[in-house]
């Protein structure tokens, strides 16, 4: 293994890297095309929707390109992000067997319903932060709060995700 290799691999670790990933994240690693596609489309989508405006087809071309450069960016972080899992798979970094929840398997909702919970979050933040828009003067429109929704919704889940980490960093070591 590789000096860059080795450097990578411990800064990753300090960085709580060998921790179990996320079901997502084994997912999305494990479809890399479907990944890559799906982000792709969306970014271009994104992108013609925006440049819509202008009546200059060099336009339309800007956000195929932007659609395909995305789509290959978020392929090779899929890619790598795999060889990363199995690198941990490989030498026993990722403890794939955690400790048992607290509450039992059968009792836990389905993971749909943590999607349908995440939603409602965001659409809820997202009517509260449009409803304190109509204080200002102009009130800010829908896309503006659902955005800003939507970073508060995600700063609020990576805060829990760090919280969770170190406590779980606490009790192991």
């Amino acid at each position: 293994m590789g000096a860059l290799k080795r450097a990578f691999f411990k800064i990753d670790r300090s960085l709580g890297g060998a921790e179990p990933p996320p079901r997502v994240q084994v997912y999305l690693a494990r479809h890399p095309l479907g990944t890559a596609w799906v982000v792709g489309v969306t970014h271009g989508l994104l992108c013609a929707w925006v440049l819509s405006g202008f009546d200059d087809p060099w336009r339309l071309f800007q956000s195929i390109l932007v659609g395909l450069g995305a789509g290959l960016l978020m392929w090779l972080a899929c890619r790598f992000e795999r060889r990363r899992q199995a690198h941990y798979q490989r030498t026993g970094g990722f403890r794939w067997n955690p400790p048992a929840p607290p509450v039992p398997e059968e009792d836990r909702p389905p993971v749909w319903f943590e999607g349908v919970r995440w939603i409602c979050l965001w659409a809820a933040v997202t009517v509260l932060l449009w409803l304190v828009g109509r204080l200002k003067d102009p009130p800010s429109g829908w896309s503006a709060s659902a955005v800003y929704a939507g970073v508060f919704v995600i700063a609020g889940w990576a805060a829990r995700l760090v919280r969770e980490r170190r406590r779980r960093r606490s009790a192991r070591g």
